[in-house]
This record gives structure tokens, sequence and C-alpha cells, in this order.
């Protein structure tokens, strides 16, 4: 057992490390770690539960970056805003403690319906297929006349389109980059860099942070999370559905604030990691590049499952104190910059990045996205409609349509 928890350590150091540097993803170090495990003496368990532990720990860690640098993942897309409200007025810290609250309660709410789960999953996976396309075209639907004004329902309209063809286009040339890869270069642009260039024209000099944030546990994050934990299980389960275009579509229908999306949305992400882990199990369907290797690995059983979701529950503690403590960090650290130089720094920062990890290609396509990103900007409306670059090739792909 000794064995297992300095493994899940070694994990949740590993998911630090993935969890602040934007692009830089679980599956990439899957993949390495894969081809490297048996040779560094370990067995097909011990590197499960490196695998588990670390994407727990990427899970709570990679809100970081989206939250003071403007730089996503598409995880993490959606908390770009509502947080940088927050980091505006103060309360950046804020921002970092709900999403450690949203996370946490996401994972213990999985727990609990773990039992129910395992009867459940199969009986959705097959009911579910033939009827989710029409579920989509209908949360769409719904998203896009959430705007009240005609012309700003043609303006998301347009935007959603234009997204979505960006998305056929972007995911067609998984031959040039995979598309984890493919996906960063697209957010960081059309979150994060159309969202610090729109801040550029504050005249704010600098936002100085509250050191001391308490946040309760109000019962309407015992909602969202709950909500949260559902919904990633949904993802857990179905192929090509991800946690911001579901976070998109059912947050609009509830019409959340800013800190209880928070909530909700670091909520999906530690439930899906669960979920993905019982898809395996139950119905033999691998739904991320982490589970896709952990299949290849290990052939789960029920006592392996169990140890697993002991794994996870033990990465999430450590997971949410370095969380909480290196965001209290990088908050004291950004109230003392000219919040125009940090923006400035952070847009030179991930163009850097998107260049390493993806080349011209991806420079150029982070470009491309960040004017898509500004247009929403422009028009007055909910940047939601965004995530027209993944919900357009998901309801193409149930359609059956090739393009």
């Amino acid at each position: 057992m000794l064995e297992y928890i300095f493994l899940a350590l070694l994990g949740c150091a590993l998911g630090i490390v993935t969890g602040l540097i934007p692009g830089l993803h679980v599956n990439t170090v899957a993949v390495i770690g894969f081809g490297a495990y048996v040779s560094l003496g370990l067995n097909d368990l011990g590197f499960v539960v490196i695998l588990t532990a670390l994407s727990i720990t990427h899970a709570f860690l990679d809100y970081l970056p989206a939250i003071f640098l403007g730089a996503p993942q598409e995880e993490t897309a959606l908390c770009v805003l509502p947080a940088h409200r927050l980091f505006m007025q103060g309360r950046a810290l804020e921002a970092v403690k709900l999403t450690a609250t949203g996370s946490l309660l996401g994972l213990t709410m999985g727990l609990v319906l773990f039992i129910p789960a395992l009867y459940v999953i199969p009986w959705l996976y097959n009911a579910s297929r033939g009827v989710i396309v029409y579920v989509l075209i209908i949360l769409v639907l719904l998203l896009l006349f959430h705007e009240k004004a005609k012309n700003k329902v043609m303006w998301a309209f347009v935007i959603f389109l234009l997204s979505g063809w960006l998305g056929v286009l972007a995911l067609d040339k998984q031959k040039i980059l995979s598309s984890t890869e493919i996906l960063f270069p697209v957010f960081v642009g059309l979150f994060g860099l159309s969202n610090l260039l729109d801040s550029l024209k504050s005249r704010v000099q600098s936002v100085p942070q509250e050191e001391y944030i308490k946040v309760g546990m109000e019962p309407k994050f015992i909602g969202s999370s709950l909500i949260g934990a559902l919904t990633g299980a949904v993802i857990g389960i179905l192929p090509a559905i991800s946690p911001s275009q579901m976070g998109a579509l059912i947050s609009e229908r509830f019409e959340m604030d800013s800190r209880n999306f928070l909530v909700f949305l670091s909520a999906i992400n530690t439930s899906d990691a669960i979920y993905s882990l019982l898809a395996i199990y139950t119905i033999g369907n691998p739904r991320s590049g982490v589970a896709v290797i952990i299949q290849k690995v290990l052939d789960l059983d029920y006592n392996n499952v169990l140890l697993l979701l002991g794994v996870m529950a033990f990465s999430a503690f450590f997971a949410a104190v370095a969380h909480i403590e290196i965001g209290k960090r990088m908050s004291w650290i950004v109230s003392r910059i000219d919040y125009r130089k940090l923006c400035t720094a952070s847009i030179v920062f991930i163009l850097s990045l998107v260049y390493l990890f993806t080349g011209v290609f991806g420079l150029l396509l982070a470009l491309l996205c960040t004017v898509i990103g500004l247009l929403p900007i422009l028009a007055g409306i909910s940047r939601t409609h965004l995530m027209g670059v993944l919900l357009v090739p998901t309801i193409l792909f149930f359609l059956g349509v090739q393009l």
C-alpha cells in the first residue's frame, strides 16, 4: 500500500507540472510514460495509479493558467471569462478557491453516485446514442435564442456557424497536429488571447488582489456540483462530447452567476475523470487519451476500480491543497505587476507556448481564432456561442456527415 501512495504522490507531482504549463496535456505525458514505464521497473497497476493521480491533479491545477494568465485549455476555456471578472475585482483568490471547491464537490458527488452508476451507465450508453444529436440541437437552439434582441440572435447564429466552420476545418487537420494539440491554439485564441486583447483597452494600472478570502459552502454550490457531476457522467460515457460543450449548454439553461458557474464547471471536470474510468469497466469504451492507455495496460476488475477510486480521493486532497497554495502565491505576484504589462506579457508567453507545442501552423491558427474570438465582444453577445467550434463537428459526427 505504501508503494501505491508513493506512486500516487509521483502522479500528483506530474499533474502539477502539466496543470501549470498551458499546452502540456496529460495525454502527452501518458503516451511518453506508456513507452517507458516497463523499463523504469513499474508494473501495470503501478503505472495506472500514476496516470490516475496525474489526471485528477491536472483537473485541479489547470485552472490556474486560465485564471491568472488567460491561457485556457479545452476543459477550462469557459472559466476564463468569469474568472477574469473576479480578477478585475481583486478576487482572483476567490476564483481559485471556487474551482477547488467545485472540483472536490464534483469528485465527492461522483464517488457517492458510484454504485448506481455501475448499473445506469450501460443503460444510458445504449439508450442515448440514437437521440443525443437531437438533444444537442435543441440545446444549441436554446443557447442561440437566449439572446433577447433580434439582431443579437442573428449575430449569435453567425458566430456559432463561423466558429463551427472553424472547428470542422481545424479538426480535419489532425494529420498536421493531433486532436489534443489542435485544440490548444483554438481555445487559446477564441477565449484567451481575445480576452487579453480586449483587456488592453483598460486604463487600470494594477489590480490589487485580496489576500484573505473565505469561500463558504453555500447551498447553491451543492446543487451546482450535483448538476456538474451528472453532466460529467454523461460526458464520460458518450463519444465526442466535451466538458466545455456541455458546460456552455447547461450553464445557459440554468443561468448561473460567475461564482456558481466556476463551481459547476470544475465539478464537471473531476466527475468526468471518475466516469471515464467507469466507462472502461462497464462498457469498455475509453473516453480520453489517458483512458485508452489504461485500457491497453490493465484489464480492470472491480478491486482495481476500487483501488483507483481511492487513489482519486487521495490525489484530490493533495491537489486541492496544492491548487490553493500555488494560487495564493500567483495572486500575490500578479497584484504587484502593472495590469497592461501583465496582459502583454501573457500574450507573448501564450504565443510562445503555442509555437513551441504546435509550430507555425498552430500559431497562425491561434491568430485566426483570436479574430473570431473578438467578434462576440464587439457584437455584445455571450462568448459561449464560440463553442460552436466543438458543437458543430459533434452534431455532424452524430448525424454521420463527413465533410
